[in-house]
């Protein structure tokens, strides 16, 4: 069982120790039915604006945080004092929300490992423990979905056009907050085994999404130090990004067909800390509820 390397320097706020202790979404759960596509990224109705109140943290919450460090460090294996910070005069605005699509899902397993991780369930994992990180520190957060379901409407003749609908659905709930950030996660799968590492794409429409490609692909060193992957622009085989307006990316969170890798992506504690790496990234773009 993988699990993350405790950081020598130890320095974090008290979001990320409480998140230690927070909800991070159902386990991971291992279908049998067969994927629909195993090598189809949608890089994709349900909107769920989390209903949730930010924290607010009285003195006694944080004193009682102070005893879940340890445990917070071990979760996300990842220290605030070794994340770069996003580069000098990149962040030329604030984004009051963020959306974040947990790609596949439903009939449309995605990529599947070979122990029978399905990454429509990695995605939603680490879609949970985003959301959670990014609300506990006054974030507004939506999901395109939040269970194990594609997105295409159920009321019209769906038969042949289930994946179109599905990313329609996504785009729809994208433009409907087309001021916020759009954050894609996916999981990537190769027939050659070896091939490792998190990928970020992003949207050409608004500028700020390769700057926000680019700081999650340097966060990515932490936890991959050999990962020397570059970031793309997304062209027209990326519907979603190549179509919404807002500033977007899509993570490709690893190899699901590289069996050492997979565990990571597959493991609880290996998706809190890629949550945690997106997060770290991410949050100098956008605007806290006590801003």
């Amino acid at each position: 069982m993988w699990s993350p390397a405790i950081p020598t320097s130890i320095k974090t706020h008290v979001g990320i120790i409480l998140f230690a202790g927070g909800h991070t979404g159902p386990p991971l759960r291992v279908f049998v039915n067969p994927p629909l596509n195993n090598n189809l990224h949608s890089h994709e109705r349900h909107t769920t604006m989390s209903k949730r109140t930010p924290f607010s943290l009285p003195l006694i919450l944080t004193v009682f945080a102070l005893f879940l460090l340890v445990g917070a460090v071990v979760l996300t294996g990842l220290s605030t004092d070794s994340l770069p910070a996003a580069a000098e005069g990149t962040v030329k605005r604030k984004l009051p929300c963020v959306v974040i699509d947990a790609g596949h899902g439903g009939e449309d397993s995605g990529a599947v490992s070979e122990s029978g991780i399905y990454e429509k369930d990695a995605n939603l994992s680490v879609a949970f423990a985003l959301r959670d990180l990014l609300e506990m520190n006054g974030i507004s957060v939506i999901l395109t979905r939040d269970e194990d379901i594609l997105l295409y409407d159920r009321n019209v003749d769906y038969q042949g056009r289930k994946k179109v609908l599905d990313l329609a659905a996504r785009k729809t709930i994208a433009d409907a907050y087309d001021d916020c950030l759009f954050v894609s996660i996916h999981m990537n799968a190769f027939p050659d085994p070896q091939y490792s590492g998190t990928q970020v794409w992003y949207g050409i429409k608004d500028p700020l999404s390769q700057s926000i490609a680019a700081d999650i692909q340097t966060h990515a060193l932490q936890l991959q130090p050999e990962n020397h992957r570059k970031i793309k622009a997304a062209g027209s085989n990326i519907y979603l990004l190549d179509n919404i307006t807002s500033p977007c990316v899509l993570v490709e969170c690893g190899f699901l067909s590289n069996p050492e890798e997979a565990e990571r992506l597959g493991d609880p504690n290996g998706q809190r800390a890629l949550a945690f790496m997106i997060f770290s990234a991410i949050s100098p773009y956008l605007m806290s509820g006590s801003a």
